[in-house]
């Protein structure tokens, strides 16, 4: 090779390298599953007063991503049906469940556990992280856990297992209609609402449905 090809290897070289992927796309690339930052996705975590509690709702999220099947949390949707992420869904429970909260004491009198909504919201949908899985098409399909639980049902197991109280647990299987329990506390009752408003809010029709599923 002469100097001159050598040089234009060696400029070749340097102008056509490019960064190696960081992020998301590194992840996909690699196929290794991002970590997890629990307090940076909802810092409304650091909201709960009770050590124990704001512990165990970062524990309980650690625990389910570990099991779960996919490698990007943004990938995690909604459900099967609705494949907005799952983890936007969470944040815009949490803080709107926060915003009307203000709007009940203030204007109602109703008293509110802080504690225990902000636990609830954080760990209602928890369970989707296993609930479904990326498919051979990577559409999600049910998993097995999805397949064979009521949903919510896995992610309260979890809860209890890490100490959180039964009032949050309740939290979790009341505010879906397959969990076999209707909302029995002002929280529960704050959250199944602000949990159907919020995928409206994403922009999908989810009224229609909830009227289907409870025709007689």
């Amino acid at each position: 090779m002469s100097e001159d090809q050598l040089h234009n290897t060696a400029e070749g070289d340097v102008g056509g390298t490019e960064a190696p992927p960081s992020g998301p796309e590194a992840v996909a690339l690699n196929g290794t599953k991002e970590g997890l930052d629990v307090r940076g996705l909802f810092p409304e975590v650091d909201l709960i007063a009770d050590e124990q509690l704001r512990n165990a709702v970062v524990a309980v999220w650690e625990e389910l991503w570990v099991q779960s099947a996919y490698i990007r949390l943004a990938d995690v949707p909604t459900s099967t049906r609705i494949p907005y992420p799952q983890v936007k869904h969470c944040q815009g429970i949490v803080k709107g469940a926060l915003a009307i909260a203000e709007v009940w004491e203030s204007v109602h009198g109703v008293v509110l556990d802080r504690d225990v909504l902000v636990a609830g919201a954080l760990l209602m949908d928890v369970s989707k992280l296993v609930e479904t899985e990326p498919g051979l098409d990577q559409h999600p399909v049910a998993s097995a856990i999805g397949r064979a639980l009521p949903h919510a049902v896995y992610g309260a197991h979890t809860a209890l297992n890490h100490g959180v109280p039964l009032s949050v647990a309740h939290i979790i299987t009341a505010h879906s209609p397959n969990g076999g329990k209707t909302p029995g506390s002002a929280e529960a009752h704050l959250l199944d609402w602000v949990d159907q408003a919020d995928i409206s809010g994403a922009g999908y029709d989810i009224w229609a449905r909830r009227v289907l599923h409870y025709q007689p």
